[in-house]
């Protein structure tokens, strides 16, 4: 009986795969659930699609270990991040040079490059299969003028430095031991101060996106210039396992205020505590 239906299910697949442009579009305007992923073919989130913002569009191209691709593949920016992104995107909007820290794939260089046609963005990121993937993408929508791909970590101090390759490629981190004891393997990688790449690439960043899995606190560490020279906006990520009152003590130092990302808006704190249900902080220089 498997032998007869394996072959059934093929060509169903094969049937319905010229709808696929239509599917993805359709469950990112919110036209079909997310859960028709539970019974359309998963691997059609592994091919490349449209990514469709409010206005705009962009190209995508996943991998298999590109969670974030394949969940906007099936609900959009309608579920993922869905109090960060139109935070994001509005800094973006009004920014000239955007650091991605901790880029991922991609996903909001390519975004920025998207609704802000005069932006430059440095994407930085350490992994090797991941930063292979983050090149893809750029060149996917033609951004290679704009964006430059930095293939490195950030912290205090240039060198190597061992770093844990998580199986979650999301949850890769300068924790050898893996961030919230997540399996992978320990590589090598080159590591950079953010004072000193600014300085080599001759930018002046006003915005600045940190997700590096608890370990901001070493990329503020490394950036004591570009802090007190550009005044960047800054978004991060602070998790209750994170030494977030170390990365609240070097922005307060440098004059900055904080805004938890909340479902119901900004939120104005005195101090970085970590919520446990809103990750993500805006943080913005009083002056």
């Amino acid at each position: 009986m498997t032998d007869s239906i394996t072959p059934l299910k093929s060509i169903v697949r094969t049937f319905l795969h010229p709808f696929r442009g239509f599917v993805t579009w359709a469950c990112q305007r919110g036209l079909l659930p997310f859960a028709a992923r539970k019974v359309l073919p998963h691997r059609w989130a592994h091919e490349p699609f449209t990514i469709y913002g409010p206005d705009w569009k962009c190209n995508w191209r996943p991998t298999d270990f590109d969670a974030i691709g394949h969940m906007i593949f099936w609900s959009g920016l309608r579920v993922w991040e869905r109090e960060t992104v139109p935070v994001i995107l509005d800094q973006l909007r009004k920014s000239s040079c955007f650091l991605d820290i901790g880029a991922n794939c991609g996903i909001f260089s390519v975004f920025g490059c998207t609704v802000n046609p005069t932006l430059r963005v440095i994407a930085i990121e350490p992994v090797p299969k991941t930063f292979a993937a983050l090149t893809g993408n750029i060149q996917a929508n033609h951004f290679e003028s704009r964006i430059t791909a930095v293939n490195s970590a950030l912290g205090e101090s240039n060198g190597i430095v061992s770093f844990h390759e998580a199986d979650d490629a999301t949850m890769s981190s300068m924790a050898t031991e893996g961030y919230y004891g997540q399996s992978g393997r320990v590589i090598q990688v080159n590591c950079r101060t953010l004072d000193s790449l600014v300085e080599e690439l001759g930018v002046a960043p006003d915005f600045m996106k940190i997700d590096v899995e608890g370990f901001a606190h070493l990329v503020l560490g490394g950036a004591g210039q570009v802090l007190k020279k550009y005044r960047p906006r800054i978004v991060l990520e602070a998790n209750p396992i994170d030494p977030y009152h170390l990365v609240s003590k070097i922005l307060a130092e440098h004059g900055y205020q904080f805004q938890l990302l909340t479902s119901s808006g900004l939120q104005t704190k005195p101090s970085i505590i970590a919520d446990p249900e809103f990750p993500n902080w805006l943080c913005t220089p009083a002056d």
